[in-house]
């Protein structure tokens, strides 16, 4: 399978041949005419968050991540894609998503996936046996420090170029002379600007990362691999004379694609940087704890929190609690009325009730309200 990795930050391109049987890459320094295109998305034009949730669901953590967005962004989902890798667990999954402004992604035509460089240098650190490490890679006009634990990224930070560096990291891209005697992330060309290009080769042979496209569930290395089995498989049809090869290999090559169209958040912030679930809300959600309450019924309660918001004029959720018995919601409203709006609107499902109202010295009012199932 032959790739080329495009990194969009620093402009830059790799071709190589990917044996995943082998686990090796060969650089290819010719013109290929046919080839997958992997995209690197700058971080730069991306906005992270990290979710963990009690279930391992697919379709749970989809509708989950979906409602945690809606109460990130106070804005209109409208403008923006998302897509996110998911570690499983035995506690449940966690679950690191990218996000970026949907006409930024509209622009790239022809990719067959379209990843983030976060991932293309976690795996570059993982090829060179980095499992705990820092990283400044260098862009065009900005950087971008990754604090890698376990084999996991926990920390995504976007800087300006001329950042100060600390401690003893591993430097990648564009190094600036003054730290030209600093650590140095490597691949096979011995060239760091092209380590995100490298990275995105490695797509062909480590799942890990994202596709703004959504355009397949079945990883890419999975097809890879069968592909080269079926490759394998077709020699030893052929050499026994039978004549099902060509049934066989196109039954067995057939991909199996889904197409997802998301709208989304109106008025994109680039924060770049990533947060625990209660660092980054700042208190408005609390995790769902394992025994609290039915996992099921946390998410309909979330989803229908969030539907609620959006619908009246609810300036901003500052801090949900649910328990097994109940939830508290706290918020800011315009008004008393929008106040009284939002929680009759959450008692058509639950019994809802207002604790209290308070006016702030900027004129709105600051409330909780109590819920129950009813």
């Amino acid at each position: 399978m032959i790739i080329k990795g495009i990194d969009l930050g620093l402009s830059t391109d790799l071709t190589g041949e990917v044996n995943p049987l082998k686990k090796n890459i060969k650089i290819l320094n010719k013109q290929q005419k046919k080839f997958k295109k992997i995209y690197g998305f700058p971080s730069s034009k991306s906005t992270f968050r990290k979710y963990t949730f009690p279930f391992k669901d697919r379709s749970k953590i989809e509708k989950a991540v979906k409602t945690q967005i809606q109460l990130d962004f106070p804005l209109n989902l409208d403008e923006i894609e998302y897509a996110y890798y998911v570690k499983y667990d035995k506690n449940g999954s966690d679950v690191f998503c990218v996000i970026a402004k949907r006409e930024d992604i509209e622009v790239i035509k022809d990719g067959d996936i379209i990843d983030s460089e976060v991932f293309a240098l976690l795996r570059l650190a993982k090829y060179n046996g980095l499992s705990n490490c820092e990283i400044y890679h260098f862009s065009e006009d900005y950087s971008v420090f990754l604090n890698i634990s376990d084999g996991e990224i926990v920390e995504v930070k976007v800087l300006n170029k001329e950042t100060e560096i600390y401690g003893d990291p591993y430097l990648s891209g564009k190094i600036p002379d003054k730290y030209s005697n600093r650590k140095i992330l490597s691949n096979p060309t011995n060239d760091p600007v092209k380590n995100v290009s490298f990275g995105l080769l490695l797509r062909g042979l480590d799942d890990t990362g994202i596709d703004f496209l959504h355009r397949s569930e079945e990883a890419l290395t999975e097809k890879l691999l069968k592909g080269a089995l079926y490759l394998a498989l077709a020699v030893v049809i052929l050499n026994l004379a039978l004549l099902f090869r060509i049934y066989i290999l196109e039954k067995q090559l057939k991909k199996i694609k889904e197409e997802e169209k998301v709208l989304f958040v109106k008025g994109f912030n680039y924060t770049g940087e990533v947060f625990d679930p209660l660092e980054q809300a700042k208190g408005k959600l609390s995790v769902i704890r394992k025994g609290s309450i039915q996992t099921e019924d946390s998410v309909d309660i979330l989803d229908f929190i969030g539907k609620s918001k959006k619908d009246l004029n609810i300036s901003y959720l500052y801090k949900i609690n649910i328990t097994k018995e109940r939830f508290t919601i706290h918020g800011t409203a315009e008004s008393i009325k929008d106040v009284e709006a939002f929680k009759n609107n959450l008692a058509k499902k639950y019994n809802a009730t207002i604790g209290e109202t308070v006016t702030t010295p900027e004129g709105k009012v600051r409330f909780s309200i109590t819920g129950a199932v009813k």
